[in-house]
């Protein structure tokens, strides 16, 4: 193994080890120290692939939000319109009920980072890659249908992003709980400028009686 494969795999060794140390103990009982143990190397093998624990955690999102938005995209290869609006939150709320953990682990991160401008820059930078990817998907699916959305995708994809995470946070307070985010984001995802139209003018109507 050359000294380049060597470092690239002590790199994703490292990485394997932090997601599962991060997962366990949770961002702010994970240590350097932990992580090293876990992959089996000493502290300095770490220091040599990343400068903080915060880094570690970064690049695992990075390649977490990349998985998730091919996952996204495969989804508006093979689905249009209705299908695409709920599967693309069914898959969402799937894979943070399958492991709660990476939910609660980003949830507590990005508290942590509101306390430091640099780490919320750099988490702002990463988020926007959602945002922006998701947001394709919607404007995706309009266009296909030929249709104009009635809020823009960009902030269809943040509300989207809001939503789910605020069911996410509910049903860890009541674990019986299940608030139908598919069905209620596909909804808000479907409406169109001419659905606004018609709502407008029933009201004027009403008003008017």
């Amino acid at each position: 193994m050359s000294r380049e494969e060597q470092v690239g795999r002590n790199r994703r060794l490292v990485l394997e080890a932090a997601r599962r140390v991060f997962l366990a103990r949770g961002y702010a009982s994970a240590s350097l120290e932990a992580i090293a143990e876990e992959a089996g190397f000493s502290k300095g093998v770490v220091y040599s692939q990343f400068a903080s624990k915060a880094d570690m955690f970064l690049t695992l999102l990075e390649a977490r939000i990349n998985e998730r938005a091919e996952q996204n995209d495969r989804l508006a290869e093979q689905f249009d319109g209705r299908e695409l609006a709920a599967a693309v939150p069914e898959l969402a709320v799937a894979l943070w009920r399958a492991e709660p953990e990476w939910t609660q682990l980003v949830l507590e991160f990005r508290v942590h980072a509101a306390r430091a401008p640099e780490l919320t820059r750099r988490y702002a930078e990463l988020h926007e890659r959602t945002i922006g990817r998701l947001a394709c998907v919607y404007s995706r699916l309009h266009e296909r249908a030929g249709s104009t959305p009635r809020y823009p995708p960009r902030l269809l994809a943040q509300l989207s992003l809001a939503l789910s995470r605020g069911a996410f946070l509910e049903e860890l307070a009541d674990p019986g709980l299940d608030l139908q985010m598919p069905e209620i984001i596909s909804e808000l995802v479907l409406q169109t400028a001419a659905d606004e139209r018609l709502a407008s003018q029933s009201m004027r109507g009403t008003d008017a009686r």
